[in-house]
C-alpha cells in the first residue's frame, strides 16, 4: 500500500484528531492570511501615499565654508561667494541618480520697480523701495507654492522654456493695473550700479495665502514678490553665466528610497567642500507615520505567529505520534523506511491543511478588515504626532518675525483606514508557508520516535 492511500486512511479513521487538526490549522492559517492581506493593503496605502507627496533633496551653497566676503555697503551688507558655484553639468550628474524625477534650481537678487511701484511697507530710511525675486526652472515646484503659500490664479506657472517671463501676485497687479501679456521693468539694486533695465512679460498671476503685509517692509512683504526665468535673472544681475544663488531642489519618486538616493548623490564627483545636501521628507513622514507603525506592528505579530505555530503543532503532532509507537514499530519492522513513514505523517497533515487553508480564505476575509480598522486605530493612537521640520531655506522665506512659511499639508491623502482585501497571492503565500510549518512541525514531532530501533520500539509497548 503506497503512503498517500495509508495516509488518506488514517485521516478517514481517525475522525476526531483529524478535526482537531483541521481546526488547529484553520485557526493559525486564518491569523497568517489576515496578517498578510492587512500587510499587503498597508503597503498599497503607503505606495498611494508616497505617490502623493514628494520628498526632495536640495544642493544647495554651504554657508558654513569659508568661501563667502562680507562688506558692508550704502544699503546694507554685501555678501560675496567666491567658491565653487552650481552649474547645470551638476545638475546633470545629480539627475543621473536613479530615483530622481525632476528639479526647480533657484536663483536670487533685488531690484527697483522702474515703470510701477511696489506695495510700500515700514520704512526704516531706505532711499528707495526695492524687493527681492527669485529665478525659477518650473515656478510650480518653488517653495512658495508647494507650501501652498501662493495660489496660482491666472495664466500659467514658468517653465525651463521661458525667456523674461514674470509671476506677479494679485494684490501687486490691481495697484498698477495690470494683466496678463503686459510688461515691467525692473533694475538691479545692488550698491554697484549701472545695471541694465529689464523688460518682463506677465504670464501669471498669483495670489497670497498667508500674509497680509502687515508689519511687513516693501522688501519682505511677499505680494511684491517677482518670480522670474533664469534667463531674466542673468541679465538683470549681469551675470557671465546663469547662477544658482538658493540651490537646487530634487524630487524623489519614492520618499522611501530618500536617503539611500542621497546617499548616491553623495559619492558624485561634485566639491563638496563647497556645497551641502538637505534632505527634506519630513512631510511625508508626518503623514504616513500610523502606516509605518501598522506595518512595523503586523510584520511582528505575522513573525510571532509563526514561531507560535510551529510550537503549538510540534506539541500536537509529537503527542499524537508518540501515540502512534506501535504503529510505528510495525512498519520499521516490516521494512517500511523510516522516511516514508515521516513522508506519510507529513502527507496526512498537508492533506488536512490544504483543506483549513481553503476554509481560511474565507474566514479571513470576514475577519480581515475589521482586524485592521482595530490596528490602524491603536497605531494611530500610539504614534506621537511628527513635527514637520521646515528647512532653512534663506532669509526669502521668512517673515518679519522670523518665522517660516509652514508647508500646506491640506491637498495630501492623509490615510483614516486601510481597506483590507484577502487576494490569491496571499493565499498562495500562505499555502506555501503552510506547507514549511507543517513540513518542520511533523519532523520536528518525529525525531525521538525515528531515532529508535524497530526492537526497542516494540519492546517499549504495552
Amino acid at each position: 500500500m503506497n503512503i498517500a492511500k495509508r495516509a488518506f486512511l488514517y485521516i478517514i479513521r481517525k475522525r476526531g484528531k483529524s478535526i482537531i487538526l483541521l481546526l488547529t490549522l484553520l485557526i493559525i492559517s486564518t491569523f497568517v492570511l489576515t496578517g498578510l492581506s492587512i500587510l499587503a493593503a498597508t503597503d498599497q496605502s503607503a505606495l498611494s501615499l508616497r505617490q502623493s507627496v514628494s520628498g526632495s533633496i536640495k544642493l544647495e551653497l554651504d554657508e558654513n565654508s569659508p568661501n563667502w566676503t562680507y562688506q558692508q555697503g550704502v544699503g546694507g551688507t554685501m555678501v560675496g561667494y567666491t567658491g565653487t558655484p552650481i552649474t547645470d553639468a551638476d545638475i546633470e550628474k545629480v539627475m543621473s541618480v536613479k530615483g530622481l524625477r525632476d528639479y526647480n534650481s533657484i536663483g536670487f537678487g533685488s531690484v527697483f520697480a522702474m515703470d510701477f511701484s511696489f506695495i510700500p511697507g515700514i520704512n526704516f530710511g531706505q532711499a528707495r523701495d526695492y524687493s527681492a525675486l527669485p529665478s525659477v526652472t518650473n515656478s510650480g515646484y518653488f517653495n512658495y507654492f508647494r507650501r501652498g503659500a501662493f495660489q496660482l490664479v491666472e495664466g500659467r506657472h514658468i517653465t525651463p522654456e521661458d525667456d523674461h517671463a514674470v509671476l506677479i501676485s494679485t494684490a501687486l497687479a490691481e495697484r498698477n493695473g495690470l494683466k496678463l501679456g503686459d510688461t515691467i521693468t525692473v533694475q538691479c539694486c545692488y550698491d554697484a550700479g549701472g545695471y541694465p533695465d529689464v523688460s518682463l512679460e506677465i504670464v501669471g498671476i498669483y495670489e497670497v495665502t498667508t500674509d497680509d503685509g502687515q508689519f511687513n517692509t516693501t522688501s519682505t512683504d511677499k505680494r511684491n514678490r517677482l518670480i522670474i526665468d533664469h534667463k531674466a535673472m542673468q541679465e538683470i544681475m549681469m551675470y557671465d553665466v546663469i547662477q544658482y544663488d538658493k540651490g537646487v531642489e530634487f524630487f524623489v519618486d519614492d520618499p522611501k528610497n530618500i536617503d539611500t538616493i542621497a546617499a548616491e548623490i553623495r559619492k558624485l564627483d561634485l566639491d563638496w567642500n563647497c556645497f551641502k545636501l538637505t534632505v527634506d521628507n519630513t512631510a511625508y513622514e508626518t503623514v504616513a507615520s500610523p502606516l509605518m507603525a501598522m506595518q512595523s506592528m503586523v510584520t511582528g505579530l505575522i513573525i510571532g505567529i509563526v514561531i507560535v505555530s510551529i510550537g503549538i503543532l510540534a506539541l500536537i503532532l509529537n503527542m499524537w505520534i508518540k501515540q502512534r509507537t506501535h504503529e510505528t514499530g510495525i512498519l520499521l519492522s516490516i521494512g517500511v523506511g523510516k522516511v516514508q513513514i515521516v513522508a506519510q505523517y507529513i502527507l496526512e497533515t498537508l492533506m488536512i491543511a490544504v483543506i483549513a487553508f481553503g476554509l481560511a480564505f474565507f474566514t479571513s476575509g470576514a475577519i480581515a478588515q475589521g482586524a485592521s480598522n482595530l490596528l490602524f486605530a491603536q497605531a494611530t493612537q500610539n504614534q506621537s504626532e511628527v513635527e514637520i521640520e521646515l528647512p532653512d531655506d534663506g532669509t526669502e522665506y521668512l517673515d518679519i518675525t522670523g518665522q517660516y512659511i509652514p508647508y500646506d499639508t491640506s491637498n495630501m491623502v492623509t490615510p483614516d483606514n486601510v481597506e483590507v482585501h484577502v487576494t490569491s497571492a496571499s493565499l498562495l503565500w500562505v499555502c506555501l508557508l503552510g506547507i514549511v510549518i507543517c513540513t518542520a512541525a511533523v519532523m520536528l514531532a518525529s525525531l525521538p520516535v525515528m531515532k529508535m530501533q524497530p526492537k526497542n520500539i516494540l519492546s517499549q509497548m504495552s
